[in-house]
């Protein structure tokens, strides 16, 4: 018997990780032969096929171009775009709508210079705001977000966090785990 190891850390290691529940990293983990392997991907993409009368599967087909301008457009030192907040947001979300940037004041902790005393400094932070009108966002990600919150905001908001070497999503997490519940068709 064979085992797998790209096949299933390629599934955890990469994009699709930003599609799979927590049930499905565990299974992915543990899966040992390649004929696992290709069962697990098989039955992840088809639990995901909006159509599965048409031909091909339309998400799969998005999830790959949005993987593929993530990483032509959000890749941080050395990291895949695609594995990047920004990255992760594009896949499950698409380009946004709307897009703001600003700076606000923060406090910030200066350890100051050698055997001088450390400091609370306040510093200008940058942030990205990714908006989605309610009208733009896909209807089952909609759906979602109606029935575990109770209502659908005018806009669904990603706030990053722009540092020097990286970018973090600081708030809006609960969508992108709503989009991915959204995605599952059964």
């Amino acid at each position: 018997m064979s085992t797998v190891t790209a096949g299933a850390g390629g599934l955890v290691d990469g994009p699709t990780r930003w599609l799979m529940l927590p049930e499905e990293i565990r299974q992915a983990q543990r899966l040992r032969t390649t004929r696992e392997a290709v069962d697990f991907v098989e039955a992840f993409w088809r639990r995901r096929d909006p159509d599965p009368d048409a031909p091909g599967n339309e998400l799969a087909r998005t999830f790959y171009e949005r993987v593929d301008a993530a990483d032509r457009l959000y890749s941080e030192g050395g990291a895949r775009g695609s594995l990047t907040d920004r990255g992760r947001a594009l896949i499950l979300l698409g380009p946004p709508p709307v897009l703001r940037y600003s700076q606000k004041k923060a406090p910030a902790w200066d350890p100051g210079k050698q055997g001088n005393h450390p400091a609370i400094r306040t510093r200008n932070v940058v942030l990205e705001v990714w908006a989605y009108p309610r009208k733009d966002l896909p209807a089952e990600l909609a759906l979602k977000i109606e029935e575990e919150e109770g209502e659908i905001p005018e806009e669904v908001i990603l706030t990053f966090l722009v540092e020097e070497r990286r970018i973090e999503l600081i708030d809006g997490e609960e969508y992108l785990e709503m989009a991915v519940r959204a995605a599952i068709h059964e």
